[in-house]
């Protein structure tokens, strides 16, 4: 018992209260993130002056420093460049339009008007001659497909068929200073009339008729008009600059309702400096001042302001020149530090309690009133009152042991009778009595065996009987809160029914009353209160069913029954039969972010939401589907903390982590449900851009040449919300058939593919998994290398079959050559050996018949004759075979056997002789029948002049001269008469000329009587 006095312990934690902690949250406009683009992540220039939307989805961005066009991953700028047609005139820009066929109108300051052609990726460009000047200041498609170009000097009508401009002005009788035909702003209203805005401030609409603009009645000219909106019932909102202000124009009665910044006033305009206005597709009014993004309320005349704020989720600069509203939905505000996007309606994720007052936050509980009890690490134990929105704060104060006795709070329970129950990360359990603002502390005592099982609790829960179990990093309490005594549960080595581990992270009591205790390291344990035993599940790896982890950290039941297990490590598991233990587990594979999940809980449609270290997921069991949401979308924090969920009784979900609390409603949840468009954005070759014929986006057939055998395919989501969510996959068909997950990746890379035609697929999902299951497609014509196109296989094949035929032929001429040889071997083996071998026949017959009369010298006469036709054969046979021998085919043998005859013959005859061959000689060759009748004419002239010439002295030489090989044969004898008959009576002469004939070889014989004898033989070679 304290000894503080009743009275004083009364009042003490009223104090606490009223110094501590009863603060008033501050007021905040609705909670709209902003995510911003500028010159860090691609931006050309961080003043973005102008945005449209192409038919294609691509967004432009207008900036001082170039046209953008982004796809949700990454801008490609356009920028001016005298050296190359079709370029951008000047990178001043002042407005875009999109027009229905495609393009983008652009309008630049001193660079005229410029037209986008989504084919060629040029620019087409019109200049002063071509509109009234070379200054444009707005640019308008209507619904009817026109044109509209503000300019300094008049408003033109621009007819991209004929190229034709119609040029409207205020006529000469309405006064004005020099601005009045300055073109600022266009729009067009419900009924169809254009509607301009000039630098002098006048409001005024076309008259086609008349060709003029006719001022608003009763609008008196004042600051210069920066933007016009018209609203679908017939008004025209009116932005000026200058401190002209706000202005609503009922165009039906000529009403105007003007608005102004009132200083005095709360929820008037920041400024009166207005440069955009935008009427959204649910008709909310948007303004663009120089100190703020604003709302207007037109039910309680109350504008909302977004300002500049040091965070990344604010806008980014106070200045708003621009704003725009895309196909989805999605606003932007284009500001001079970026443009940023942002959902019209407010994040479903918020944070009921600035982090500042919290600090990281591990425990989160409701009582009956629907306080919100909140327990962090560094600023105790908190209350937040949802209706005041006041908080309270409980402190640790070592000098009371009736205040918290810990600051860093691990579990809060608030139980039917009232109590708030705190357990602490090491000072032990405590409740709080709302009724006092008193703390009731409980310590583990070694000596007390029923005390509190040890100090570090890390959770609390009520059973269904009232009873309240504390886990502890020492074992399970069953507490008696009157009496503070304790029933602990450890575990007991020796004991297999005690629980599986000390550590006890959580408590949970299905519908049939089974108590489930889910410990660090021991797995799950099924407890049986009445006897105190467990029924233990572990984590096994030889058993794919079992539980997928033994760190077990949060537990629910579904409608269905299932205990569902958030795990450390394991992911999620699921107990879908107690009996045989047989559990069902999800983790990264199946689309979990982190395999941590610190507290989960349940909405009214069955799905279970998640905390991880990755942000919130979403698991629908019926589907086994995942969703994650994370800072991206909201989120104040990825990392949570364990223990730090709860579900309030109106279905709100609260989850806890280094950076406080986040709540929502599930079904306030935005699910984008659109599927994306699917664009090609670039083609490189070698990681080089490649010019195309037509424009990637549009084109639909690609010519690969050979040479090019590594290239990449680029490709785009055209989902601006949360973009770098965006998912693909993609299959080159007649490659591979089955589709890439991709992830976030943007491009597809192929190597040396074989020639031929493939199809490439690429499809995408949004950031809520929705997929574009059309994608986009391009056919690939993989042009093969020379040597393997159809002409030249038809080529190659005539050319392989004329050299068929032309070894046919050789071959041929080789067996006619072969046959050709063998019929002169023949024919000479005939002729000479025949008519020998029948001489030596006839005269042997001879000689025996005068052996036989005793004609011995008759017959020894024959026996010569016979004995000198055998040696002639004999020689003969000898020249064949050489002749036919390739041994012999080089000119060195035929030299060789050459000299050698001349030796024989000539030295046997007295001769002196000179034989001489040049040194080049030996380097040819003669064919073989050509050898052969070469050398026999040889012999034949050196025979005959062994025989006839009487010479003393003989010279023979053996050169090469002009391609032809020439035998020159010379003696000092005594000549002869060509024209006379032979000597001897042979046909010496008459063969070697015919011989001569047969290989193409020319014979000259210079000769005469007493003059000796110069023969020349000159055979061709090839």
């Amino acid at each position: 018992m304290s000894s503080v006095p009743r009275r004083q312990r009364f009042w003490l934690p009223l104090l606490v209260i009223l110094l501590a902690g009863w603060l008033p949250l501050p007021a905040r406009a609705q909670n709209l993130t902003f995510r911003t683009l500028s010159a860090q992540v691609g931006l050309s220039e961080n003043s973005v002056s102008s945005l449209a939307q192409d038919r294609a989805g691509f967004l432009w961005m207008g900036t001082q420093d170039g046209l953008n066009r982004y796809d949700g991953a990454s801008f490609r700028v356009f920028r001016g460049d005298p050296q190359r047609p079709g370029t951008l005139p000047s990178n001043f820009i002042q407005d875009i339009a999109a027009d229905p066929r495609g393009g983008v109108w652009v309008g630049s300051g001193g660079g005229g008007l410029s037209y986008y052609n989504p084919l060629t990726e040029s620019f087409d460009n019109y200049r002063e001659g071509d509109i009234a000047d070379g200054f444009v200041w707005a640019v308008f498609c209507d619904r009817q497909g026109r044109v509209w170009a503000g300019s300094e000097t008049a408003l033109n009508l621009f007819d991209p068929k004929t190229k034709r401009v119609r040029q409207f002005r205020h006529v000469q009788s309405v006064s004005g200073n020099v601005h009045r035909n300055s073109i600022r702003t266009i729009t067009q209203t419900s009924d169809g009339r254009v509607w301009v805005g000039t630098g002098e401030g006048r409001i005024s609409a076309v008259d086609l008729q008349t060709g003029t603009l006719v001022p608003l009645a009763d609008w008196a000219p004042g600051s210069a008009i920066k933007d016009l909106a018209a609203t679908p019932r017939g008004g025209l909102w009116v932005a000026a600059a200058d401190g002209g202000g706000l202005c609503f124009i009922d165009l039906n009665t000529n009403q105007k309702t003007h608005f102004r910044h009132e200083p005095s006033r709360v929820g008037s305009l920041p400024s009166n400096e207005i440069n955009a206005v935008l009427v959204d597709q649910q008709e909310r009014v948007w303004v663009g001042t120089s100190r703020g993004l604003c709302r207007y309320d037109a039910a309680a005349n109350f504008f909302t302001v977004w300002q500049h704020q040091p965070n990344q989720r604010s806008l980014p600069a106070d200045k708003v020149v621009s704003l725009f509203q895309d196909r989805s939905g999605l606003l932007w505000a284009g500001t001079d530090q970026g443009v940023a996007s942002f959902e019209p309606r407010p994040n479903a994720f918020t944070q009921p309690i600035p982090v500042r007052f919290t600090g990281p936050v591990w425990a989160i509980a409701q009582d009956a009133a629907q306080n919100l009890w909140v327990g962090s690490e560094t600023n105790g134990l908190i209350r937040h009152d949802p209706l005041t929105g006041r908080l309270t704060t409980y402190r640790a104060n070592p000098a009371d042991p009736q205040a918290l006795p810990e600051d860093f709070i691990r579990a809060v329970l608030p139980d039917r009778a009232g109590r708030i129950w705190v357990g602490t990360r090491s000072k032990g359990l405590t409740y709080l009595d709302p009724a006092t603002g008193r703390f009731r502390r409980f310590r583990h005592n070694p000596a007390d065996p029923t005390s509190l099982s040890d100090d570090n609790v890390r959770c609390v829960y009520q059973d269904r009987q009232g009873r309240i179990w504390v886990g502890t990093e020492g074992g399970l309490n069953l507490i008696d809160p009157v009496s503070g005594r304790c029933a602990v549960y450890r575990h007991n080595p020796l004991d297999s029914l005690s629980i599986s581990s000390n550590y006890v992270r959580c408590v949970y009591q299905d519908r049939r009353g089974r108590l489930w205790i889910g410990v660090g390291g021991g797995g799950l344990s099924q407890f049986d209160s009445r006897t105190g035993h467990c029924r233990s599940f572990r984590a096994r790896r030889d058993d794919p069913h079992s539980i997928s982890t033994d760190f077990v950290r949060c537990m629910l039941e579904d409608e269905q029954g299932r205990l569902w297990l958030g795990t450390e490590g394991g992911g999620l598991s699921c107990l879908v039969d107690a009996d045989k233990g047989r559990f069902v587990s999800y983790g990264e594979s199946d689309g979990l972010p982190n395999n941590v999940i610190y507290g989960m809980a349940a909405d009214d449609q069955g799905h279970l939401w998640l905390a991880t270290n990755k942000g919130i997921a979403r698991f629908t069991p019926r589907t086994k589907e995942f969703r994650t949401y994370d800072s991206r979308d909201g989120l104040p924090q990825d990392e949570h903390n364990a223990g730090a969920y709860w579900r309030s009784p109106d279905g709100r979900l609260f989850f806890g982590g280094g950076n406080g609390i986040v709540a929502f409603q599930p079904t306030a949840v935005r699910f984008n449900a659109v599927p994306p468009p699917v664009v090609l954005t670039g083609f490189r070759k070698f990681n080089r851009w490649a010019t195309l014929d037509t424009s990637i986006t549009a084109s639909r057939v690609v010519t690969i040449h050979p040479r090019d055998n590594f290239f990449s395919i680029e490709f785009a989501a055209l989902n601006y919300r949360l973009s770098d969510k965006n998912r693909f996959a993609y299959k080159l068909e007649n490659f591979n058939d089955k589709w890439i997950d991709a992830g976030t990746q943007r491009q597809a890379t192929y190597t040396n593919l074989d020639p031929g035609t493939y199809i490439f697929r690429v499809r995408a999902a949004n950031n809520d998994g929705v997929w574009n299951n059309e994608g986009a497609s391009l056919r690939l014509v993989v042009e093969p290398p020379w040597y393997q196109t159809w002409w030249f296989r038809i080529l190659a094949s005539w050319l392989v079959f004329g050299l068929l035929f032309l070894a046919y032929r050789v071959r041929v001429s080789q067996l006619l050559a072969l046959e050709r040889v063998r019929h002169n071997i023949a024919r000479d083996l005939h002729d000479d050996m025949g008519s020998t071998l029948s001489s030596i026949s006839i005269l042997s017959q001879l000689a025996r018949t005068h052996q036989q009369r005793g004609n011995a010298e008759q017959s020894s006469q024959l026996l010569e004759q016979i004995g000198d036709s055998s040696r002639r054969m004999l020689d003969s046979m000898d020249d064949i075979v050489w002749a036919i021998n390739p041994a012999h085919d080089s000119m060195e043998s035929v030299t060789s056997r050459m000299r050698s005859f001349a030796s024989d013959v000539l030295e046997a005859r007295g001769i002196d002789f000179i034989f001489k061959v040049a040194p080049e000689v030996t380097e040819h060759r003669l064919p073989m029948r050509a050898r052969r009748e070469f050398f026999l004419m040889f012999k034949e002239a050196v025979n005959n002049l062994a025989k006839y010439s009487k010479a003393e002295f003989a010279r023979i030489t053996l050169d090469y001269d002009n391609r032809s090989l020439v035998l020159r044969v010379q003696d000092d004898g005594v000549g002869f008469d060509p024209k006379a008959p032979a000597q001897g009576g042979g046909n010496g002469m008459t063969n070697m000329r015919s011989r001569a004939a047969a290989i193409k070889a020319q014979l000259t014989i210079d000769t005469a009587p007493g003059e000796g004898t110069r023969l020349e033989l000159r055979v061709p070679l090839k």
